[in-house]
């Protein structure tokens, strides 16, 4: 009996020491809610909303790997250089290319805002990493605020279009725009852009000039020509005036548009020349043609005088550092005058796309650009360009592309001592978007 009660009491003694300890130990904290990323869908598939905000982002990349090959013949090559440097001249190049792009859409009371950033690094060869920043713009109440794709230009390659740039104007700038949407898919933009991305030079002679080696002939001897300083452009005094008239439908779009761009000499020892006002007037249009699939047809033509890089962006003549050395510009200075006189310049180009089978795609590009200078010859040429490649995209893969492009251009300058040339460019291109 005594041994029950001895035992019966201790265990009392612990349940009563236990309900005391755990009233004075305190309940821990209910965890809290985890705020997991939610799927936004309102403006299509991979936005998500950032955590704790109302804005949606989505974040893509791309990454390109590139292998290239080059033909010159000795005509092309001959205005940079002499037969004995032959040895340094590229037939291969090895090109990779990361880009990350970043989307921001936000609803608010008065519209939706948007942003948008675009950066890309490219290595050619052994070079060091060259880093871009393409677009970075804000969108808010049809404002567009930043850095973008000219309102000017209308952009539709057909090709790769990776080593020479077609015979269009392709021009990423600074700007600030105003977008009117009519309705049934008709806009229309307004835009003062950066004057300075769109300047070539301002050429002519000065009261004197220099005689110099401009390139080498077929046995090796020196080709000479009187060559001229430019006057140059002065500084930047008025942004150049965008405008444009689009239309986006299912059958394709449209846009005209033109451009007013300041040619603004710098001082010269002679005199100050006045400025002129140089113009572009142009128009585009893609159609989505009844055969074939995705079959898309492009054209696109301008016309420029004192604006010559609004006929194409690809105005020199030569992709560097490999090609012709053909000086392009908006004017040219006239000693008879004492004055400035814009260049004439034009361009058109045109291509065709479309999948032979869901995987395989084929395409073909063509453009001329033309520029004339009625002050100094030498600095009227033109360009001519073809391009075609075929891409494979396994069906079973998002994203994946693979393709091989062939690219020739043929630079007929008139500068003296100069013929034409021709150059051939090959590679083959693979790329995962995601």
């Amino acid at each position: 009996m005594k041994t029950k009660a001895i035992l019966i009491g201790v265990a009392t003694s612990v349940a009563c020491a236990s309900g005391a300890s755990a009233a004075d130990i305190p309940l821990a904290a209910a965890p809290e809610p985890i705020d997991y990323v939610r799927v936004c869908d309102a403006y299509g598939a991979g936005f998500y909303y950032i955590p704790g905000t109302d804005t949606c982002l989505n974040v893509s990349g791309r990454v390109r790997a590139e292998y290239r090959l080059f033909d010159f013949d000795q005509a092309f090559r001959q205005g940079i250089q002499a037969p004995s440097q032959a040895r340094d001249f590229d037939s291969t190049e090895f090109r990779a290319r990361g880009y990350i792009y970043m989307d921001s859409r936000t609803n608010t009371e008065f519209g939706l805002l948007r942003t948008y950033t675009e950066l890309y690094g490219t290595v050619d060869g052994a070079g060091p990493v060259d880093m871009t920043l393409e677009h970075a713009y804000i969108q808010f109440g049809g404002f567009t605020f930043g850095r973008g794709q000219s309102f000017y230009d209308f952009v539709n390659y057909s090709t790769y279009a990776s080593v020479f740039t077609p015979q269009v104007s392709d021009q990423k700038t600074n700007l600030a725009a105003y977008t009117f949407v009519f309705g049934n898919g008709f806009s229309s933009s307004l835009s003062i852009e950066d004057a300075e991305s769109r300047r070539t030079e301002i050429g002519g002679p000065y009261s004197t000039t220099t005689t110099s080696v401009v390139g080498f002939d077929s046995s090796g001897n020196p080709i000479t020509a009187t060559t001229t300083t430019g006057v140059g452009y002065g500084g930047t005094k008025y942004p150049d005036l965008v405008a444009n008239l689009r239309v986006d439908q299912g059958w394709g779009s449209a846009q005209l548009m033109g451009a007013m761009h300041q040619v603004w000499p710098g001082y010269r020892a002679e005199g100050t020349a006045s400025s002129k006002i140089g113009f572009a007037a142009g128009g585009g249009v893609l159609v989505n043609l009844p055969f074939g699939m995705n079959t898309a047809l492009n054209l696109t033509g301008t016309y420029a005088n004192g604006a010559s890089s609004y006929a194409s962006t690809s105005t020199t003549g030569f992709f560097s550092p490999r090609g012709f050395l053909v000086e392009t510009v908006d004017a040219s200075f006239n000693p008879a005058t004492g004055d400035i006189e814009t260049a004439q310049a034009w361009s058109v180009s045109g291509g065709v796309g479309t999948q032979i089978t869901p995987e395989v795609g084929f395409a073909l590009q063509g453009g001329f650009f033309q520029l004339s200078d009625q002050v100094d010859s030498n600095n009227s040429f033109s360009n001519v360009d073809v391009q075609g490649d075929v891409t494979y995209s396994p069906g079973n893969i998002d994203g994946f592309e693979m393709g091989v492009g062939v690219e020739y251009r043929n630079v007929n300058p008139n500068e003296d001592g100069a013929g034409q040339g021709d150059a051939y460019a090959g590679y083959f291109r693979a790329e995962r978007t995601f």
